[in-house]
């Protein structure tokens, strides 16, 4: 079995066993929803280096929950350039 494998074998272990698999930095963007539902809708860009979990997530038709966390160095970044 190749690395890549093996490492998709392990994150689909963990996912299946309840563990959190750690889907690395995102983006979120804002849009609209469009002219006909006024409103605005957010989307999180997973990264793409991370591709072959994405493809295995949708392949398999697992549903996901996804948590947020916001590192401490993004919280200190923002206040000091408020400061500024």
């Amino acid at each position: 079995m190749t690395g890549l494998a093996s490492s998709i074998q392990d994150i689909l272990k963990r996912m299946i066993s309840g563990e959190l698999v750690d889907a690395g930095e995102l983006r979120v963007s804002k849009t609209s929803i469009g002219r006909k539902r006024p409103g605005e809708r957010y989307l999180v860009y997973l990264p793409v280096n991370r591709n072959y979990l994405w493809r295995t997530i949708h392949d398999s038709g697992l549903k996901v929950r996804v948590f947020i966390e916001v590192p401490g160095e993004a919280l200190k970044e923002k206040n000091i350039s408020k400061e500024s």
